[in-house]
């Protein structure tokens, strides 16, 4: 059964609590959506933590927006900004027809979407990713940084899932 997890995670042990989860996640599938660090420096960082990004088909939100030079890969959509949801909606419905069965959902951050975006556009965005996972029974792993937990939207946003783990 699919279930829909919100990870609060501080910025010290940010990156290795991501691992961590991929890790524990490493037999499915994983969309892994990154809205704060480029797809050719997350995928290093990976790789250093010995972790095989074969299973892992990237969503990119950040790399045009700092200037990234456009490059082609097979496990990638580079998206134009953090700020086309509807684009990142889209785009996350392609990736989970090109992935094989057993697949989750990762959010890269919540926190930074809120940076990009108004919370009534994100607390919206996050009610329909979530219930699409759901109804195409895909679980869903979403990152936020642990200062924004008491935000009214975050709190919000915890509503919808099925878990909270800080």
């Amino acid at each position: 059964m699919e279930e829909t997890i919100l990870y609060f995670i501080s910025p010290e042990s940010y990156f290795k609590s991501i691992c961590s989860i991929i890790k524990k996640e490493k037999s499915k599938g994983i969309v892994y959506v990154t809205t704060n660090k480029p797809y050719s420096h997350l995928v290093g960082m990976l790789k250093k933590e010995k972790i095989n990004t074969d299973k892992i088909f990237f969503i990119d939100c950040i790399s045009s927006t700092v200037g990234a030079g456009k490059i082609e890969v097979k496990n990638c959509l580079f998206l134009e900004s953090p700020q086309q949801v509807t684009a990142l909606s889209i785009a996350i419905s392609q990736a989970m027809k090109i992935m094989p069965n057993d697949k989750i959902l990762l959010i890269d951050s919540l926190s930074a979407l809120l940076v990009y975006n108004s919370e009534d556009i994100i607390g919206k965005f996050t009610n329909f990713i979530i219930n699409k996972m759901r109804l195409t029974d895909v679980s869903t792993i979403i990152i936020c940084l642990k200062s924004d937990a008491d935000r009214k939207i975050i709190k919000t946003i915890e509503s919808f899932v099925d878990e909270v783990k800080r």
